[in-house]
Parts: structure tokens; C-alpha cells; sequence
């Protein structure tokens, strides 16, 4: 049965296939992930495996992605990348860019390949599509080469992104006309890099998460005439199959953990006697500011305006050991909102979402049609032990503990999709917002005591996330602010804006300003008093006041304080 529902997935979607679509099987460990370059998991067909993410050899699931919605002033947009429920609604490369570029393609670094090697040196066509890299001359310019020709890499060289044993990196963007899409929705110019990442189970640190894959989804609002887009949920998506038989799955939620997760009702005919448990889960949050509650809103603009506003509160993005953490002062993570599940089969109010509406519903932790769920009466779970029904969060389906049989828990079994959560939050305009997931999966001596093995397992890819996957020491108190920083800008080369970080360990008069390759000033981006903090400002070439359109080439900006003057490089391409 699994293979005709896998038919007749491929047989609709076909006709909107792209020829530069491409795949990779992401396989370390025990896990054997398919993957491609328009955000399918699972869903893709590679051989000799054909589709499916596997663990031991053996399917666990069937299609994994994401739901996106918001608001466009006062429009409701909705987007995915979910092929179980025939959402497919990106394309390749970046926002406006022809998809079948042969650049669109998953770029792979291993940590078995030699420093400077051929991976190394393909990541120059990802950092042009906007990838990370760490620039170890700080040049401005992804150039890996062995300066001192002692074959390993030094602190002083450039080198990829690198953020797991390996490292697999694409972007795509919600290009697909709304004709062709199921919900019809427009584009909204909302590009998405992605880079999946895991650790061997001989890692010196992150052995124990030998059955997790991270997925960290880097959103961009690059809608040419949109400020930012409102009210954003992000909604994680995946449809377990467990095993052979995919209709006697069960669905859960865990509010502590942060994420949905399947398992089965008894023994499994490929697994045996111990099918697994997977959890779909975040680890950090986007950012959102909050007036009154994340910063206080000085001049009563809604917005936080760095050195003007009061942060009260601090959101952090992990970006690895050799990028370190971003601060964002005046914003706090985001949390988890929500978490549904679709069980089409047994009731139209548990459909897949038909528009966007539907899809915005169950973002929300509400029903297809839009009704809270009762607990109470809800006939596809019930409330079990001293639990009173009418207390239980609505918002958090069967977010019960089936291993303690306690709570409110999944009682009917079926072809599960599960859905969780994030939001709502705002994409502004070229500001970047990073989401951290993961699939974790976990094996014990029965499907009962895979749920507990499953969740030890969460909680070591949790610690793994908060030491910045390796960065030592990970305390909070000692990534205070300590000495004047200039980062480099993102992204770069960039057309026709860029964001560029500083931070600065006590108040004085700061100036940020641009310069021309002849030393003309070109913008004057920060030039006034600023309290210690870490401040991000954007350059945009289209807001800018100069006398003409500034033409591509090297451009420098220089960040003076006090007696601190730095300088960096950075290109303008059209």
C-alpha cells in the first residue's frame, strides 16, 4: 500500500517537476535521508533506495517539510513544501533567479574531505547564492587556500559553513506561479536556505546524537515592493510511516521538547517487536520583537531602533563554533505555538488544508474548519489519569505521555501527518531568520519504550544545540559583549542589500559609513551616540542618498569609535 500511495503522489506532481531539480541521500549513521533542492525529505527518489527516510534499511518516513503563512498588509498568504498533501510551492536558487541554473544544486561538505578539496572549493558557487562561510582573512571574499601550505586548515584561512561530520546546503524560493499551486497563493518573494547536518557516532562530543538529523531553515522576506510580511507561522510537517503498514501510527506532542513525534500501537512486521519513535522538533526559535515586552519603545514607533529603544530581552541565533552566536538585542526567541496532526481518513474536520485558510488553521493549533479542539470530546484521543479534560491546552494536541499512559493521548490509529508549530513572528525585509529543527529518532525494547529512548535522545540534541554545537565555553554570561567587533556583512556579494553587524562593549559615539573603492563616501549608515549593545543595519544601494545608482564593484565600510577604527570589503553585484 505504501508504494501506491507513493504512485500516486508522483503521478499528480509530475507534471510541475523541474529539470534542475536534484537529490542527494544524506546517509551517516543508522539514517538514510533523501533529500533534494526545493525542500523535500523523504519524498524523493534516489537510487538504488528509491525514496523514503530509513532507518536500519527500513522506512519511518514518508515526506517531511514545511507550511508558511502570513500576511501581506491585509492579505493571508500560505506556501509549503509538504508532497504527502500535494503542496509543492518552491522552486530552485534564489528570488528571481532562473531555476535551472546548474548553480541550484546541494552543495556537500564531509568532514572526511581534506581541507581545501574540491567540496571546499564548489562552496565559492554556494557563498554566491548567499551561504555562510567563515572569513579567516577577513577579506570579505570566500577564497579557501592553504596560505602556509601545511596542508590543515588555520585560523587565518577562509573555509565552508561547515556545522556538522556532514553538511548538505541548497536554497530554494516560493517562485512556482500561483496557478500551479494548490492553494493558489501568490509568490511572496520569500527565499529559504537550508542546511542539513549531522554528527557520526564516533564524534568526541555529539556521539549520542548518532540518530538525529538537524535542519536549520534560513528565511528571507526578498519581496521587491513588501516591507515585511505580518503574523508569520511556521509549521513543521511530516508524515510518519512507520515500518510496513502505515495506517496503525499514532501521534503525540511534547511541550517540553518542543515538537510532535510518532509511534506505533504494538509491533511493526519489518521492525519487529521495537519499531522506533521519531520526533520532529525545534531547537531555536526566529526572532521577534515585542514592544513593551522585548524592548521599551522609546519614540512609540512599534519598532525596535537600536540606541534609541531599551532592550529588555536578548534573542540568540547559534550559527556554530567557528561563527559563533548572534545577539539581538530587543528581541527574544519566539516559542512553540502549536501542534495538530491530519487524520483525513476518519473526519472532513481533520482534512488536509484545500486553501490557505485551512493551512493557516492548523498553523494556528485550530481545526481544518477553524474551531478549538475540546479535549473533552475530541474522538480521536482521550484525557487518561488524574487529569481534568477541561485544563488540558487545546493548542497542543494529544500532548499527553503515553509512556505513563497519562494525559491526554492518541487513540486512534492511522495515516498520520503531524504538524507543529512557530509563531507568530514578522519577516522583515532582507533581515534573515534561522529556525533550527530536527528529526530524532529513538529504538528501545518495545514501541513503547522507543517513546522514552526517542525523547533521552531530543534532550541530547538540545544540549548539542546550546553549546553552539561545540563552541566552549556556552555560558551566557561569557559571550557578553567584551571588545569592539565589525562583522562581516550578509549577504555578500549582495544586490541590492546587505546587513552589517557590530557590536560595541561600552557607549560613545559610533560612525558606520560606506566608501567607494576610491575612497568617496557613499552612505552614512550610524553616525550618533549608542549604548553598548550589538547593533545590525542595513545597507541598501536602493536607499542610499548619492547623486547616481552606485555600480557594481568592491565597496569598503568602516566602523569608527572612539579610537577604534575598523574596516571591511564588500561587493556590489547587479
Amino acid at each position: 500500500m505504501k508504494s501506491i500511495k507513493y504512485i500516486m503522489c508522483l503521478s499528480i506532481l509530475s507534471s510541475t517537476l523541474l529539470q534542475s531539480q536534484v537529490e542527494y541521500r544524506f546517509f551517516i549513521n543508522n539514517i538514510n535521508m533523501p533529500i533534494n533542492n526545493i525542500g523535500v525529505l523523504a519524498d524523493v527518489y534516489t537510487p538504488p533506495d528509491g525514496s523514503l527516510g530509513r532507518y536500519d534499511g527500513i522506512g519511518f518516513l514518508f515526506s517531511g517539510g514545511f507550511y508558511i503563512s502570513g500576511y501581506n498588509g491585509d492579505s493571508l498568504w500560505a506556501s509549503g513544501m509538504a508532497t504527502a498533501t500535494l503542496v509543492r510551492d518552491y522552486q530552485p536558487g534564489i528570488v528571481g533567479s532562473d531555476p535551472d541554473l546548474p548553480e541550484n544544486k546541494i552543495y556537500v561538505v564531509s568532514v572526511d574531505d581534506p581541507p581545501f578539496s574540491q567540496s571546499w572549493q564548489d562552496w565559492r558557487d554556494a557563498v554566491a547564492l548567499g551561504a555562510d562561510f567563515y572569513d579567516g582573512d577577513g577579506d570579505g571574499i570566500y577564497d579557501p587556500v592553504d596560505k602556509n601550505g601545511n596542508g590543515v586548515w588555520d585560523a587565518n584561512e577562509d573555509k565552508p559553513d561547515i556545522l556538522g561530520d556532514l553538511t548538505a546546503w541548497c536554497v530554494y524560493n516560493d517562485g512556482v506561479p500561483a496557478a500551479q499551486r494548490r492553494w493558489k497563493s501568490e509568490p511572496q518573494g520569500i527565499e529559504i536556505q537550508q542546511t542539513v547536518f549531522a554528527y557520526k557516532d564516533t564524534h568526541p562530543l555529539f556521539s549520542n546524537t548518532e540518530n538525529t538529523i538537524f535542519i536549520r531553515y534560513r528565511i528571507i522576506n526578498k519581496g521587491s515592493t513588501v516591507e515585511k510580511l505580518d503574523s508569520v507561522y511556521f509549521t513543521l510537517y511530516s508524515d510518519f510511516d512507520i515500518g510496513v503498514l502505515f495506517h496503525n501510527d499514532l501521534a503525540g506532542s511534547d511541550t517540553l521538547l518542543f515538537g510532535s513525534y510518532g509511534y506505533k500501537t504494538g509491533p511493526d512486521t519489518a521492525f519487529g517487536n521495537n519499531p522506533p519513535s521519531i520526533f520532529h522538533h525545534f531547537n531555536q526559535f526566529p526572532h521577534v520583537y515585542i514592544p513593551g515586552e522585548t524592548f521599551i519603545d522609546n519614540n512609540n514607533n512599534g519598532i525596535y531602533d537600536p540606541g534609541i529603544d531599551t532592550p529588555v530581552d536578548t534573542a540568540y541565533n547559534h550559527r556554530g563554533p567557528v561563527l559563533r552566536i548572534r545577539k539581538i538585542p530587543g528581541a527574544k526567541n519566539q516559542g512553540f505555538s502549536s501542534s495538530t496532526f491530519l487524520l483525513r481518513a476518519f473526519s472532513l474536520d481533520l482534512m488536509e488544508p484545500g486553501n490557505i485558510y485551512q493551512a493557516r488553521n492548523y498553523a494556528r493549533g485550530l481545526s481544518h474548519k477553524g474551531n478549538v479542539i475540546d479535549p473533552c470530546t475530541f474522538p480521536f484521543a482521550q484525557v487518561f489519569g488524574n487529569i481534568n479534560c477541561a485544563e488540558v491546552n487545546p493548542f497542543y494536541w494529544v500532548s499527553g505521555d503515553p509512556v505513563t499512559n497519562s494525559g491526554w493521548i492518541s487513540t486512534q490509529a492511522w495515516d498520520m501527518r503531524t504538524l507543529c508549530s512557530t509563531g507568530p513572528f514578522n519577516l522583515v525585509q532582507n533581515d534573515f531568520y534561522d529556525i533550527i529543527t530536527a528529526y530524532t529518532l529513538g529504538q528501545g525494547v518495545d514501541h513503547i519504550n522507543s517513546v522514552s529512548i526517542a525523547r533521552q535522545n531530543v534532550v541530547n540534541a538540545i544540549e548539542a544545540y546550546l553549546t553552539n554545537f561545540g563552541q566552549q565555553p556556552d555560558s551566557i554570561e561569557e559571550i557578553i559583549i567584551k571588545d569592539f567587533q565589525l562583522f562581516q556583512n550578509f549577504p555578500n556579494p549582495f544586490n541590492p542589500g546587505t546587513m552589517i553587524r557590530f557590536e560595541i562593549p561600552e557607549a560613545g559615539f559610533i560612525s558606520l559609513k560606506v566608501y567607494d573603492i576610491l575612497g568617496k563616501e557613499v552612505a552614512t549608515l550610524v553616525n550618533e551616540e549608542k549604548s553598548a549593545g550589538s547593533y545590525d543595519v542595513e545597507f541598501n544601494t536602493q536607499l542610499t542618498t548619492h547623486d547616481k545608482q552606485l555600480a557594481s564593484g568592491i565597496y569598503f565600510y568602516q566602523l569608527k569609535a572612539g579610537k577604534y577604527i575598523t574596516t571591511k570589503k564588500m561587493i556590489l553585484t547587479k
